[in-house]
This record gives structure tokens, C-alpha cells and sequence, in this order.
């Protein structure tokens, strides 16, 4: 009998594992979408606007136009004509919005013009040389504010800058029928010995990754197909949503995500910056790169969290928390982008954390503001949840005279209650909270 030797794998779990990118990146011999250089390439920079909400009146871009080495300036009208209203990924209403303002502006760093050009420099040159004509709107920044309207609202089909007027969820909600039922979270307010309540704000923040966003666009002619290299976590999609864009088959496009340089969810969506290097490069028939520099991502990758929160707790003298309320609402700037809307629900369904609370009642909305739009960013709405509860269970620590770390521990999901279907629907299939 022949003895075969086979390899023998190493385990996964409690071994160190060699990470199989790490020897490229390490020497310098990985490729980043910048890296990427076609024949023929032009370069392509964005044209931003300096006001958080207004209406354009004119844009001049005849100074850019003029400069030796522009191959194309174009507007957001111009470019309607070539793309439609950028696609997302929830079922929530959302208002149309264009991968570059076609009349009207409702964030700083909305992009309203295109220039593509011979080189980078170049192109970011005629950018600057391009006057946008303004007339400022009052601009929409507080988020409760916002929720009656005032000072203005942005998109006129949506009263009160209300994107999302309301979601229920907890104990006994049920969803589908439209019924909520409050008597279970009225009961253990009713009889609790201790209640606590706190006002917080998960503040806004700009994702900022080793490499900013960037995208290179070839489209073939001949073959009449199109490959986009871009600093995606998202290549599938995204060569969905090209096709889509385009209105081409998928068949006719590749999607290739080289090294993506750091994410963290900010690569998730698909940005306008990708749809117009696509349809550009279509247009004239060349590669077209763009690169974002680091106060442009500041700016035009989306941003994360930016949810207010007022929660309150129910407990007993021993500790024993009896129920938890909490009203989220969620600034998810201004427009919906590919998760946008679904990102606080998430919050919403990790509100249990990992504690055994009977009963649950939340409730959240979500307003449009004049900012750069919220999505996916470590943890998509999860680590908020973890935030506000945890922040009650110190709040209700201090109320008691409670070791924090025995309020917990008293609280915790047993591990002979596994698996746990919290209140907000979730199943944890296993833990042991304690060790």
C-alpha cells in the first residue's frame, strides 16, 4: 500500500497566523488604485462647493476650459444627461441625489462641476479655476431643530427634514401589523425602587483610512466593456450599480479592488466619484483617474454615527435593571447614500447589550441636515448602542452606590439562557459574560 503524506494544516484557533498580505505590503510591492497607470490616462478633479446649503446660480467654466491640456469640463446638469440619480441599498424613501448637484447645493463639498484633464495637477488647477455662483439657504445643523423644520427645509418632499419619522421596536412591537404595545415597559417604570435618565450624543466623526478613496476607469470601445479599479470593500455592487448606472450588462463590466488601504465600512458605498470617472472615461473613450486627497475625505467620504440618544432606565434597589427606554435620533446629513438609513436600526437592535432586561421600548427617527451623509463606519450602529447603554449602567451605578463591574455582573445574560433572543429580536447563540 502507498502511503500518501499529506500536509498538515495548522489550526486557525489559539495559533499565530501569518496574514498572506503582509509580505507585499510590507516591501512596497502592493498595488494601490494610484499605482495604476494606463495609456492614454487622464486625470479627473472635483470641483466642490464652500457653502453647506444653496442654490446655484451660475458656474463659469470658461477660465478651465481655456487651460492647455483640459479635455472636458462638465456641471452637474450637464452630467444628468449621462447619469441618473445615484442607487442605494434600503427600501427607505430617499430623495434624488446626483453624483454632482445639478441646482442646488446641501452640503460643503458637494461636488458641482468635473474637470478632466492631462494630468493631476492640471486638472485640479482648472478645478479651482471654475466660479460657482451661490445664493446661501439657511443651513440645517441641529438636529432637533431640524426635526420641526427650521431653519429651513432641504428636500421639499420630506416635512420636517424627516427621513425617517419613526421606527418602533422592542418589547411587544410587531412591526409588520403596525401595533405597539407599551403596557409590558409601563409596568416595570411603575414598579421600579430607582430610575435614571441621560441626554447623550454620539458625536459625528470622518473616517480617515491609511489611503483616501480613488478610482480608475477604462472603457474599451471595441469591446464595448468597462473595468473599474477602485478602493472599494464593496467590488460586487459596485459593478452592479455600474452596470446600472450605465445601462450596460454586467457582463460588460469588471469590477477590481486592489489594495484597499484601510475602510473600516467608509468603502462600503458606492460614491458618485466612481459612476462619473465610469461615465467619463465612456464618453471620451480614454482611462480616466481620480485620487482623493485628505481634505477632500474629510469632506466627501461619508461620515459615521452622529446619533442623539435619551435614554432611561428602570431598576430595582438590589440592581436589578426592570427596563430600558431610549428615543434615537439619527443626523444622516443630507442625502441617503447606499446604507444610510439602515445603519441606526442597527443601533436600535443592539440596544440589550449584554444584559438581561425584561422589557424594552425604543424608538428612533432620522433627519436630514446640511451635512456630508452618515453610512457605515466600525460596527455600523452597533457600538453606538453599546455607548448609550453602557453609559446608563454607570449613570444607574453611581445612582445605587454600585460597583459598576457588580451592577453588570448582576444584570449579565446567564450562559444557561443561551441562546438569548433579546428584546429588539436579536438571537445571541452563545457567551459567558462574566469570565
Amino acid at each position: 500500500m502507498t502511503t500518501i503524506d499529506r500536509p498538515v494544516l495548522p489550526k486557525l484557533v489559539g495559533e499565530r497566523v501569518k496574514r498572506r498580505e503582509d509580505p507585499r505590503l510590507i516591501q512596497g510591492r502592493a498595488t494601490y488604485v494610484d499605482d495604476l497607470k494606463l495609456p492614454g490616462m487622464l486625470h479627473m478633479a472635483v470641483r466642490r462647493s464652500d457653502a453647506a446649503h444653496g442654490v446655484i446660480t451660475n458656474i463659469d467654466t470658461s477660465a478651465a476650459e481655456a487651460m492647455k491640456g483640459v479635455e472636458l469640463v462638465i456641471t452637474g446638469a450637464q452630467l444628468k444627461e449621462l447619469l441618473g440619480p445615484m442607487p442605494i441599498g434600503t427600501p427607505f424613501p430617499s430623495p434624488d441625489h446626483y453624483a454632482v448637484a445639478v441646482d442646488r447645493v446641501r452640503y460643503v463639498g458637494e461636488p458641482v462641476a468635473v474637470v478632466v484633464a492631462s494630468d493631476r495637477y492640471l486638472a485640479r488647477d482648472a478645478a479651482d479655476a471654475i466660479v460657482v455662483e451661490i445664493d446661501p439657504l439657511p443651513a440645517v445643523v441641529d438636529v432637533e431643530q431640524a426635526m420641526t423644520g427650521q431653519p429651513t427645509v432641504i428636500h421639499p418632499a420630506f416635512d420636517n427634514n424627516l427621513a425617517v419619522p419613526y421606527v418602533p421596536g422592542g418589547t411587544a412591537v410587531d412591526a409588520a401589523a403596525g401595533t405597539v404595545d407599551n403596557s409590558a415597559i409601563d409596568a416595570a417604570f411603575a414598579n421600579a425602587e430607582v430610575t435614571v435618565s441621560l441626554r447623550m450624543m454620539n458625536h459625528r466623526l470622518a473616517p480617515t483610512a491609511m489611503e483616501p478613496r480613488g478610482v480608475v476607469a477604462h472603457y474599451e470601445p471595441g469591446k464595448d466593456t468597462i473595468t473599474v479599479w477602485s478602493s472599494t470593500q464593496n467590488p460586487h455592487i459596485l459593478k452592479t450599480f455600474i452596470a446600472l448606472q450605465l445601462g450596460m450588462g454586467e457582463h460588460q463590466v469588471r469590477a477590481v479592488a486592489p489594495e484597499v488601504g484601510g475602510g473600516f465600512g467608509a468603502k462600503i458605498n458606492i460614491y458618485g466619484e466612481e459612476y462619473t470617472a465610469a461615465v467619463l472615461s465612456r464618453k471620451l473613450g480614454q482611462p480616466v483617474k481620480w485620487i482623493e486627497d485628505r481634505s477632500e475625505a474629510f469632506m466627501a467620504t461619508i461620515h459615521g454615527r452622529d446619533i442623539l440618544g435619551y435614554l432611561d432606565l428602570a431598576a430595582r434597589r438590589d440592581g436589578k435593571v426592570l427596563g430600558l427606554k431610549m428615543r434615537l435620533i439619527a443626523d444622516i446629513g443630507a442625502y441617503n447614500m447606499l446604507l444610510t438609513a439602515a445603519i441606526p436600526t442597527l443601533t436600535m437592535l443592539m440596544l440589550n447589550g449584554t444584559y438581561d432586561i425584561p422589557a424594552v421600548r425604543a424608538e428612533l427617527t432620522e433627519v436630514f441636515t446640511n451635512k456630508m451623509p452618515t453610512d457605515a463606519y466600525r460596527g455600523a450602529g452597533r457600538p453606538e448602542a453599546a455607548y448609550f447603554v453602557e453609559r446608563g449602567m454607570d449613570a444607574l451605578a453611581r445612582e445605587l452606590g454600585m460597583d459598576p463591574a457588580e451592577l453588570r455582573r448582576r444584570n449579565f445574560i446567564q450562559p444557561a439562557q443561551f441562546p438569548y433572543q433579546t428584546q429588539m429580536g436579536a438571537v445571541y447563540d452563545s457567551g459567558d459574560y462574566g469570565k
